[in-house]
């Protein structure tokens, strides 16, 4: 593949999100924007927890603050 491909490809890809969006009204744009905060805030939640846990397992903390840190 070229790079002339692939910047084609994104173009196109970039113009159908585009169009897609400019056919919806407020309310579906705010609808889809509450799904991708809410799938956003948990992936975060999930990486944090994640970390905090390896943090225990390698014993740099203490179960006291692991429990305190994923109240």
């Amino acid at each position: 593949m070229t790079t002339e491909r692939i910047s084609a490809f994104l173009t196109y890809c970039i113009a159908v999100v585009i169009a897609w969006l400019g056919d919806m009204d407020l309310k579906d744009i705010g609808t889809l924007a509450g799904i991708a905060l809410g799938i956003l805030m948990a992936f975060i939640s999930w990486y944090y927890k994640r970390k905090t846990y390896q943090l225990l397992a390698s014993g740099r903390i203490s179960r006291r603050e692991y429990e305190s840190a994923n109240r």
